[in-house]
C-alpha cells in the first residue's frame, strides 16, 4: 500500500486545492447518479405495479389453454379439463364488448343517451376468488348473475357508482347489471379502454356466445413441473388440434420483453449520462492540473514520482465519482419516493428501488471520475518539472491540436467501421455500447480544434459587440483553446439530443402524415362482427361502402423480421380480407408487384402481401417465400406484392388489439380470408373499414357514431382523423419528452461549464490583475470573460449540432434496420434555434457568478494571487 500513501498527498491537493471546483464536479456527479436512480426507480415501480396487475389478472393460475389463434370454443370442455391428473381447480373464461346505458334512461347534460361500449372479462362464479384477485376502490367481486364490477373509466364515463344499475344494449330482451364493484386502475388517457368483470353466463348471454369459451385457466397441485404437466396434456386435446396447453407464464411474454427492452434502454441512457459526466469531470480536472502544475513541478524537484502523481489524479477522479455517487443515491431515492405520492393509483406497489439502479448509479459514477481524470493523469505526470515552472508562459503547441484532430476524427471512423459488423442484432449492440461512446469522445476530441475555427472567426466580432479593446479576446483565447474547447463539448451532450431527437422524430410525424392512407372510418367489435352485423353497418346512411377486416397475430417462422431478437416481439399482423373491395377502399400504394397479378394469386391461399416495412428491413421481395404460423402449425406462402400500409398498422394499435398472449404484433401481412379459414381455421371479422360521405362532417360522424353503435352493440367507432389526432398527439408528447431531456442535460453541463470558468478566472488572476494595473476596469476584464464564454457557447452549438445530425442519420439506419421505415433527414431548424439560445444563457448565467466576483476584486488581491499559485 506504499503507493497509496505516496500518491495521496496529490490526491489531497487536487481535491482541497479549489474546494469550489471540486464541489461543482462532485454536484455534478451527484446529479448524474441522482437521474439515473430516480429514472431506474420509476421504471421499476411501473413495471412493478402493472406485474402486479397482471398477477392479480391471472390471479394463483398455473397453465392455460386457448385457441392457438385466438378464436373461441366450446365450454363443455371445462369439464374434460377439470378431470385431468393434476388439476386442483379450472376455471372458464370469455372475453367480448358490451354497450351499457343507464337502465332508468338518463341522459347526459346534452340530452343524448348516456352510452359507453367496455371490453368485458366473464369468468366462473364458483371459483371466482382464486382466479381473480382484482383490487377494489369500493365493493366486491360479482357473486351472482347480473351483477358486474367497473373501473373507474366506465364509473366516470356513466357517472354511476355502487347500487346503480346499467343495461346491456342489445337485440333480445333486456340485461339488467347492477353496480356491486369498482375496480381500482389507474385513468392513463385517451387510447385507454373501459372493462368491466361479471360472470361468464351473463357476458355469454348478452354477446350471443353461450357455451363459448376464449381460454380456461388452470390451478396445478403444489410440486408439479407446469412446462412438463403442459406438454403431457397436449395429447389430451388431440381431437382438438388448434388448441393448446401452456404455462401461463408465457401470457407474461410481452411484459417479459418490455422490461428487458427498457432496461437495454436504461442501461444505455446511464451510459450516455455518465459519459457526459465524464467530459465535465475531464474538463474540470484538466483545467485542475494546468492550474496546479507549478506545486505539482515543486513535487517532481522534491523527490515526486510520475506513477505517484498519476495515481493521484486517478483517485482523485475516483474519490470525486464515488462521492457524488453516493451522496446521488438517496437524493434519487427521494425524489422518487414522491412519485407513488403524487400518482397512487398507477404506482400501485409504491416504490421500488432496485439494487442494479444503485450499483448503476454509484458504479457509474465512479467510472465517470476515472474516465474523466484519466487524461489529466497522464498530463500530471509527463510534464518535465522546468517546463511546468513555465506554463503560463507556455503556448499550446500546434502539433498537439492535430493530434487531438486526429484522434477525435480516428474514434469516429472507428464507429463508422463498427458499421460494417456482420448480423443486424449483432450491429446495433456493438454500436449501442462501443459506437456510440467512440461517436461521444470523437466529437468531444474534436471540440478544441472546432473552437480554435470559431474563435479565429467569431473572436473579433463578439470583442467589437462587447467594447472589449482590439486582441484581447483573440490572445486571451489563443492561450488557453483546449480548455475553452473541451468545455464546449462538455456542453454539446444536450442540444445533440434535442437535435438528433426531433430530427428523427419529425421525419418520422412527416413519413407517418405522407404514408398513413387511413379509410374514413374504423368499427372494432371485440367479439367479432358477423355477416349479419356487417350488413347493419354498410346500411346505415352516410356509409358509402365497407369492407371486414380479420385480426390474427402469427409469427415469422425462422426469423426476427422487426427489432433485435429476445427485445420484439416476434408476431406480425395476419390482415384477413377480401382483395377486390379491401384494395378498392385502401387505396394501397403498390411498391413491388401490381393488384392485376397479386390479386388472383391471393385468391389460391398460398400467396401474401407484405407491408413495406419487410422490403425495408430485410430485403423481403416479390418472390420470395415466407413461413407464418406457431410452434405447432407453419404454413408457407409467396410474397406476390409490397404495398404501403401504415393506416391499418396504425388502426389496429389504436384499437389496442393484442394477441393471446400479451404480445403487441409489428407490421402487417396480408391474407385472402378464405385463406386464413382454410389454414388456421377462423374467419371472424373484427374491424370493418369504411368510406364515408364527403358531406358527413364531425356532426354527421358524431350521429353515425350513435347510430353504429345502436346497430352493432358491443362495437366502437372512430374516424381516421380521429385516430390521426392522436398519432399527432402522441408525437408531440414525445418530442416534448425529448427536449426534456436536453433541457436537463444542458442543465447538468452548465455546473461544468460554472466550474471551468471559476478555475480559469483562478488561474489567471494575475493575468486580469495586469490589466486592471494598465487602466483596464472592473467591467472590461467582466466582459472578457462572457465574451469568453460566448465562444464556447457558439462551439458546443456547432459540435452539438454536427453530433446531434450524425445520431440523427444512426436513428435513419436503425429505423429502417430494426422497424423497416424509411426515414429522411430533416435539420429542426426551430428546435435548434431554440436549443442554442438556451445553451447560450445557460453558458452565461453560469459564467455570471464567476465575472460578478472578479468585478469585485481588486488589482491588489488579483496580482497577490497570482503570485501565490
Amino acid at each position: 500500500m506504499g503507493w497509496m500513501r505516496a500518491a495521496w498527498p496529490f490526491v489531497r491537493l487536487s481535491l482541497l486545492g479549489r474546494r469550489l471546483r471540486s464541489t461543482l464536479l462532485v454536484a455534478a456527479i451527484l446529479l448524474s447518479s441522482a437521474l439515473v436512480v430516480v429514472v431506474v426507480s420509476l421504471v421499476s415501480s411501473g413495471q412493478k405495479a402493472v406485474e402486479g396487475r397482471i398477477d392479480r389478472s391471472i390471479g394463483t393460475t398455473d397453465a392455460i389453454v386457448a385457441h392457438q389463434f385466438g378464436a373461441d370454443f366450446d365450454s363443455s370442455l371445462v369439464e374434460d379439463v377439470r378431470r385431468w391428473p393434476g388439476v386442483e381447480a379450472a376455471g372458464g373464461r370469455l372475453r367480448g364488448s358490451l354497450t351499457l346505458v343507464h337502465a332508468d334512461g338518463r341522459r347526459d347534460e346534452d340530452g343524448r343517451v348516456r352510452r359507453t361500449t367496455i371490453e368485458c372479462r366473464g369468468f366462473d362464479l364458483a371459483n371466482a376468488e382464486r382466479f381473480d384477485q382484482l383490487e377494489f376502490v369500493a365493493g366486491r367481486l360479482p357473486r351472482a348473475p347480473g351483477e358486474l364490477v367497473v373501473d373507474p373509466l366506465t364509473a366516470e364515463r356513466m357517472q354511476v357508482s355502487l347500487g346503480d344499475r346499467l343495461e346491456v344494449q342489445r337485440f333480445g330482451d333486456p340485461i339488467e347489471l347492477e353496480i356491486v364493484g369498482i375496480q381500482k386502475r389507474p385513468i392513463l388517457g385517451a387510447l385507454q379502454r373501459p372493462t368491466g368483470h361479471l360472470d361468464r353466463g351473463t357476458l355469454g348471454e348478452a354477446i350471443g356466445a353461450e357455451g363459448r369459451l376464449t381460454a380456461i385457466s388452470l390451478i396445478l397441485e403444489e410440486g408439479l413441473d407446469v412446462g412438463t404437466w403442459c406438454e403431457d396434456r397436449q395429447v389430451l386435446l388431440a381431437s382438438e388440434e388448434d388448441l393448446v396447453v401452456e404455462p401461463s407464464e408465457r401470457i407474461r411474454g410481452g411484459f417479459d420483453r418490455t422490461v428487458a427492452g427498457t432496461r437495454l434502454g436504461l442501461t444505455l441512457g446511464s451510459m450516455l449520462a455518465f459519459l457526459s459526466c465524464s467530459f465535465i469531470v475531464a474538463t474540470g480536472m484538466t483545467t485542475a492540473v494546468v492550474e496546479q502544475q507549478r506545486l505539482l513541478a515543486i513535487a517532481r524537484c522534491i523527490g515526486g514520482r510520475r506513477r505517484s502523481l498519476l495515481i493521484g489524479q486517478l483517485l482523485a477522479g475516483a474519490t470525486l465519482g464515488a462521492i457524488g455517487g453516493v451522496l446521488g443515491v438517496p437524493l434519487g431515492i427521494g425524489i422518487a419516493a414522491l412519485a407513488p405520492m403524487a400518482a397512487p393509483d398507477i404506482l400501485t406497489a409504491g416504490l421500488v428501488v432496485p439494487p442494479y439502479g444503485i450499483l448503476l448509479a454509484v458504479g457509474g459514477s465512479i467510472g465517470a471520475g476515472l474516465i474523466g481524470a484519466a487524461w489529466p493523469a497522464v498530463q500530471a505526470s509527463r510534464v518535465p518539472p522546468l517546463e511546468a515552472m513555465r506554463v503560463r508562459a507556455r503556448t499550446p503547441r500546434p502539433g498537439m491540436m492535430l493530434l487531438c484532430a486526429a484522434a477525435g476524427a480516428a474514434a469516429i471512423a472507428a464507429q463508422l467501421l463498427l458499421l460494417l459488423v456482420p448480423g443486424r442484432d449483432e450491429r446495433f449492440l456493438v454500436y449501442s455500447f462501443v459506437g456510440m461512446p467512440l461517436l461521444h469522445v470523437g466529437w468531444f476530441l474534436l471540440a478544441p480544434p472546432i473552437f480554435t475555427v470559431v474563435a479565429s472567426v467569431a473572436a473579433g466580432p463578439i470583442g467589437r459587440l462587447l467594447g472589449l479593446p482590439g486582441g484581447v479576446l483573440e490572445g486571451s483565447v489563443r492561450s488557453t483553446p483546449f480548455r475553452f474547447g473541451f468545455t464546449a463539448g462538455a456542453l454539446m451532450v444536450g442540444l445533440s439530443i434535442l437535435v438528433s431527437t426531433w430530427s428523427n422524430g419529425v421525419a418520422l410525424e412527416r413519413s407517418l402524415q405522407e404514408r398513413l392512407r387511413f379509410a374514413d372510418g374504423f368499427v372494432f367489435c371485440a367479439n367479432g362482427l358477423s355477416p349479419e352485423a356487417q350488413r347493419r353497418i354498410a346500411a346505415l346512411p352516410g356509409i358509402v361502402e365497407s369492407c371486414p377486416v380479420g385480426y390474427m397475430p402469427l409469427e415469422v417462422m425462422g426469423q426476427q423480421v422487426f427489432g433485435i431478437e429476445g427485445l420484439a416481439p416476434p408476431n406480425v399482423i395476419a390482415v384477413g380480407f377480401d382483395p377486390e373491395r379491401f384494395t378498392r377502399l385502401n387505396r394501397l400504394e403498390w411498391i413491388r408487384g401490381t393488384a392485376d397479378t397479386a390479386l388472383p394469386r391471393l385468391a389460391d391461399g398460398d400467396a401474401v402481401l407484405v407491408a413495406e416495412a419487410f422490403l425495408n428491413a430485410r430485403g423481403v421481395d416479390v418472390g420470395d417465400r415466407i413461413t407464418l404460423g406457431n410452434s405447432r402449425r407453419e404454413v408457407e406462402f409467396e410474397i406476390v406484392g409490397v404495398v404501403g400500409a401504415a393506416g391499418l398498422d396504425m388502426a389496429t394499435q389504436f384499437f389496442g388489439m393484442r394477441s393471446l398472449y400479451n404480445e403487441q404484433a409489428i407490421s402487417c401481412v396480408f391474407l385472402d380470408f378464405d385463406a386464413v379459414a382454410r389454414h388456421f381455421g377462423t374467419r371472424e371479422a373484427f374491424i370493418m373499414q369504411l368510406s364515408l360521405a364527403d358531406d358527413l362532417g364531425e356532426t354527421g360522424e358524431a350521429v353515425l357514431g350513435e347510430e353504429i353503435v345502436s346497430a352493432v352493440p358491443g362495437s366502437v367507432f372512430a374516424t381516421g382523423r380521429g385516430i390521426r389526432e392522436i398519432v399527432d398527439r402522441v408525437s408531440a408528447t414525445m418530442l416534448g419528452v425529448a427536449a426534456t431531456v436536453a433541457g436537463g442535460a444542458l442543465l447538468l453541463a452548465a455546473l461544468g461549464v460554472g466550474n471551468v470558468i471559476a478555475a480559469g478566472i483562478a488561474s489567471r488572476r494575475f493575468e486580469f490583475g495586469l490589466m486592471r494595473a494598465v487602466g483596464a476596469g472592473p467591467g472590461t476584464v467582466a466582459r472578457l470573460v462572457l465574451a469568453e464564454a460566448l465562444l464556447v457557447a457558439s462551439t458546443a452549438s456547432v459540435v452539438g449540432m454536427a453530433l446531434g445530425m450524425h445520431l440523427a442519420w444512426m436513428g435513419m439506419r436503425a429505423y429502417r434496420e430494426l422497424v423497416g421505415i424509411e426515414l429522411g433527414w430533416v435539420l429542426p431548424l426551430v428546435p435548434l434555434a431554440a436549443g442554442c439560445l438556451l445553451l447560450v444563457a445557460i453558458t452565461l448565467l453560469a459564467s455570471a457568478p464567476a465575472a460578478a466576483g472578479l468585478m469585485r476584486r481588486s488589482t491588489v488581491e488579483l496580482l497577490a494571487g497570482g503570485r501565490a499559485g
